[in-house]
């Protein structure tokens, strides 16, 4: 999963915070929550410096059902459940990986599984969370946990909150590249991310909201990713990068409500780190209730500006200390707009359950940027309350 982990993970990373955001208020003691998620996502390029055979070739194509779940075991204790599985195929990571096995046809599709559980607890103005999840797939495994701990004050208006988020992962990466009967791949290596950030929200009139996030991460150990290569003076080797990156981010988000029954949802976010890379990302939703269901329309545009990091090049003359070629982590621009409609449906009743809520959610992604990277993906989700 190489080619596409990070497109698809940003993507993947979004779409969880908002379901679980969604799922985390408290309900009635004994309710559930559940919602399903299907995922096509599909992307291409012939601008990959980092590919294996010099053809820039990143075409990719995931299939990713998810389900989401949660129950109020008490009034003030909730359990949650998310389950993930990616099903997908790359051009890059089925060629490098040909030179590996013993037909010589690399091993085609891959997919990925992965889970997590988590308890929340409301106890007077505080809220306190832990979850514990992993990830597999055929070249990297995770283990991971968070704890989280929030307080509301000035009757409700104001929220701070505190989150850790920690991963302990194995990589394998290809070596021997540049000999064709000695390429492989190694055994596991680990890598190591703890994360924290502080969160805020405040009501400032009955029409407005702001949101505030401030975002600190250190991943050490081994940062190169399995199939990202470089031209060294006409010949292939696996990038090498150092064994630590800090990250920081602030992001900031307006939402503000119409009379007539629109809103509109604007958000701005910086980020830096450690190996030179900065970016500015913008983000405007825009959202129509269509009926007095509940029914609704959204519409949103975003625009990504980044520089490179200090090791990137599109090829290089001579071995480097560090160096990479991963067009995710060159300077470009990138522009993305979706377009999303959720139904809502009130005590109705489906294969003989008496369901309080139910929606069905269905839209469309389009997303490129000036490095020759485009994707596009279609979604379709169902949930229910009963």
């Amino acid at each position: 999963m190489v080619v596409v982990a990070t497109k698809v993970v940003f993507y993947l990373s979004v779409v969880l915070l908002l379901l679980q955001s969604a799922l985390a208020e408290m309900m009635e003691e004994g309710k559930t929550k559940a919602k399903t998620v299907l995922n096509f996502y599909h992307q291409n390029s012939d601008n990959g410096n980092q590919v294996y055979d010099n053809s820039g070739r990143e075409e990719a194509n995931v299939f990713e059902p998810m389900i989401f779940i949660t129950h109020q075991i008490t009034e003030d204790t909730a359990i949650d459940f998310h389950g993930i599985f990616d099903l997908w195929t790359a051009a890059s990571d089925t060629r490098i990986d040909g030179r590996t096995g013993a037909s010589g046809e690399g091993i085609g599709a891959q997919n990925r599984g992965a889970g997590s559980i988590g308890v929340r607890r409301e106890i007077g103005k505080w809220s306190y969370g832990a979850k514990a999840g992993f990830s597999t797939e055929y070249d990297y495994k995770s283990l991971n946990g968070s704890l989280d701990v929030s307080r509301s004050m000035a009757n409700d208006n104001f929220v701070l909150g505190l989150g850790l988020q920690y991963y302990d992962d194995k990589i394998q990466i290809f070596k021997n590249l540049t000999t064709p009967e000695n390429a492989s791949l190694t055994e596991d290596l680990p890598r190591k991310i703890l994360a924290t950030n502080i969160s805020l929200s405040q009501i400032l009139t009955t029409k407005d909201l702001l949101i505030g996030n401030l975002t600190f991460s250190k991943a050490t150990d081994t940062l190169e990713s399995t199939a990202s290569t470089v031209n060294i003076n006409g010949l292939r080797d696996v990038e090498i990068l150092p064994d630590s990156k800090s990250r920081y981010a602030i992001s900031t988000k307006w939402i503000h409500g119409f009379e007539n029954d629109t809103s509109m949802h604007l958000s701005y976010r910086y980020y830096f780190d450690q190996w030179d890379l900065s970016s500015h990302t913008f983000q405007y939703s825009h959202f129509w209730e269509t009926n007095d269901e509940g029914d609704y329309l959204e519409l949103f545009v975003r625009y990504h500006n980044q520089t490179a990091v200090k090791y990137y090049a599109d090829s290089f003359d001579t071995r480097q200390v560090f160096m990479t070629s991963d067009s995710d982590l060159e300077d470009f621009s990138s522009y993305e707009i979706g377009l999303f409609k959720t139904h809502t449906y009130f005590d109705k009743k489906l294969l003989g359950i008496n369901l309080e809520e139910w929606n069905f959610n269905y839209g469309a992604v389009y997303y490129t940027r000036d490095n020759g990277l485009r994707y596009g993906y279609l979604q379709t989700s169902f949930g229910v309350n009963f």
